[in-house]
């Protein structure tokens, strides 16, 4: 682990590198604090050593700053006093650990530590599903709630959904669930927590997945930047089999790097012409991204009588693949979202969960079909 000293005196820093130069390797010392930015972006460190000094509110908000275009980095803020308010600010600034100053370099050696066996190793390289609108209302979070739980029960292995249709994201409305903690706390401060609490601290839905949603104020937030969404979606794919991502109809930074890291792309519209114009749009600019292969697959929600000719009409017209159909169950889907539920629990005789069900194993098929490809690879080389 590289570490940086910020904030500290050469006759002070000289003495705490002696108390933590065993365990972590030196990654300079930056004694003016106002040129964080730069200086991380020189050095690359992983973690900072930050000293608050006497403004503290300043010291944090570039903290802050930096760490949304290094969403990585981890951070352990040294104060004088470890005053009540300002351990509350240093936490919201996403900093792992609080050391004080007067305590000596013993307490800096303690916080290092603690970095080194925060995070722990990988448990899988998870898949990760993006799902995303042709338009408002063609139901993105319905399809994205109920290929979690289908997901979940039949490949018996973890599956996570998370709600980043920012500002307008409404899973944990749909499934009746506590969206706390956020998808946006996990984002902002994720680098300051440990492995439980990614895999253990998203409530666990009836049907076996867990679930970030979104909660608060979201206008007052934070901006989230694509360099969080992806580091977010990374430490999500290291404790999670399946991460299904619903990232609304928004063209935007969040949805789009949400899509780019996604291993499978599912673009949700409806056989109207305004969805079918917008999935056509949505399509391109996810080509314009480069990523390899199709860069994404329709699934038609509300499907009516489309056959085979049909659906390759539909594909022409729009212009995207289209990897599966779910059939036009009103009434069931409004059961299960007054009552919080998935359609499995509510209607598991309904075509709309037979359909969810075969696109479920779609989806898991990929997956394992890409693990026996890589295995097929490594195996002819040894």
């Amino acid at each position: 682990m590289r570490l940086m000293l910020v904030g500290i005196p050469e006759k002070h820093a000289a003495v705490l590198w002696k108390a933590v130069g065993d365990i972590a390797a030196n990654a300079g010392t930056l004694r003016d604090w106002r040129l964080l930015e730069k200086a991380v972006e020189q050095a690359r460190p992983d973690a900072l050593a930050i000293y608050l000094g006497s403004r503290p509110g300043q010291v944090l908000a570039l903290l802050k700053r930096v760490r949304a275009l290094h969403p990585g980095l981890q951070a352990i803020a040294m104060v004088d006093d470890a005053e009540r308010s300002l351990v509350q600010s240093v936490a919201e600034a996403g900093c792992t650990d609080i050391v004080v100053l007067r305590e000596g370099p013993a307490d800096l050696r303690r916080a290092v530590e603690g970095l080194a066996t925060r995070d722990g190793p990988p448990v899988v390289d998870g898949e990760v599903v993006a799902v995303m609108g042709a338009k408002g209302g063609v139901g993105t979070t319905v399809i994205a709630a109920n290929l979690a739980a289908e997901l979940a029960v039949r490949t018996r292995q973890r599956v996570i959904l998370v709600d980043l249709h920012l500002y307008l994201g409404d899973a944990a409305v749909v499934l009746d669930m506590p969206p706390r903690p956020s998808a946006l706390w996990f984002i902002h401060r994720g680098s300051a927590a440990d492995a439980q609490t990614w895999s253990e601290a998203p409530p666990l839905h009836r049907s076996g997945f867990r679930l970030l949603g979104l909660d608060g104020e979201l206008s007052e937030a934070d901006p989230v930047t694509a360099e969080q969404v992806v580091y977010f979606a990374q430490r999500l794919r290291q404790r999670y089999d399946f991460v299904v991502i619903d990232v609304g109809s928004e063209v935007n930074e969040v949805s789009l790097a949400a899509c780019s890291v996604a291993n499978q792309r599912l673009l949700v519209t409806t056989t109207d012409l305004a969805a079918r114009t917008g999935a056509r749009r949505r399509y391109q600019a996810l080509r314009e991204l480069g990523v390899e292969g199709a860069p994404a697959r329709a699934v038609i929600n509300r499907a009516q009588d489309l056959d085979d000719e049909a659906l390759e009409d539909l594909a022409r017209s729009i212009g995207v693949p289209i990897v599966g159909t779910i059939a036009n169950a009103w009434h069931d889907v409004q059961g299960a979202l007054e009552r919080g539920q998935v359609l499995r629990q509510c209607a598991p005789r309904s075509p709309a969960a037979r359909d969810l069900a075969v696109l479920a194993d779609l989806v898991a098929g990929e997956r394992a079909g890409e693990s026996r490809r890589k295995r097929t690879f490594f195996n002819f080389f040894r």
